[in-house]
């Protein structure tokens, strides 16, 4: 019968003090995997459910409009409102009007802007609203002929709503413009009829 020799090699040993720390450690880095695990489920389902992750911070979209795209820029188009030269004009408002009248809009807007800055100034800021739209800066434009169509009682409020509701529909904001005109036509003034002509072919069919 043979006979083998215990083996030299060196064996492992653990203290049990050790065996503590391991089963602590080990328990913690199964509890870090699933917690792991957990958070990717729980990222990869808010992609899936509405009102989470992507849809969440998604610009939200309007309805879609009965308005054919091409003709957005027609309905939105217009020409500069007259202006009648007054004597008691301040100075830098009558600098801006002359430019005005020479259809030099970018020239006028600095006038108009330090213009519109003295009190009872809304005529500057009409023509300020009016100049930015015609220049391209529809988001400025808007807003300042919104400052003047808020003004009760000021003869120029009639005039801001309508080239206010040009400039929404140039955003393709069609309800913000829809109730600019419905305000213009309840007013009964000068510009009723265009305003009710530009409601009809703006309001969605049904």
């Amino acid at each position: 019968m043979a006979c083998y020799a215990e083996s030299d090699s060196p064996v492992l040993k653990i203290n049990p003090e050790d065996r503590f720390w391991i089963y602590i450690y080990g328990f913690t880095a199964f509890i870090m995997l699933v917690a792991m695990g957990v958070f990717g489920w729980l990222a990869w389902t808010s992609r899936q459910e509405p009102g989470i992750g992507r849809v969440a911070g998604a610009r939200v979209q309007a309805p879609p409009s009965s308005i054919p795209e091409e003709r957005y820029e027609m309905l939105a188009a217009f020409r500069a409102p007259a202006y009648v030269p007054e004597r008691s004009a301040p100075q830098d408002f009558a600098k801006a009007m002359r430019l005005y009248a020479k259809e030099d809009f970018a020239g006028a807007i600095p006038e108009l802007r330090a213009a519109s800055k003295a009190p009872n100034s809304l005529a500057a800021t009409f023509y300020l609203g009016i100049c930015l739209l015609l220049n391209g800066d529809r988001i400025s434009g808007i807003e300042e002929l919104r400052m003047v169509s808020e003004a009760g009682g000021d003869p120029y409020q009639e005039r801001a709503r309508f080239y206010l509701a040009k400039g929404l529909i140039a955003e393709h904001d069609i309800p913000r413009a829809q109730v600019q005109l419905e305000k213009l036509m309840a007013q009964h003034g000068d510009l009723e009829k265009q305003a009710a002509a530009l409601l009809v072919q703006i309001r969605p069919a049904g």
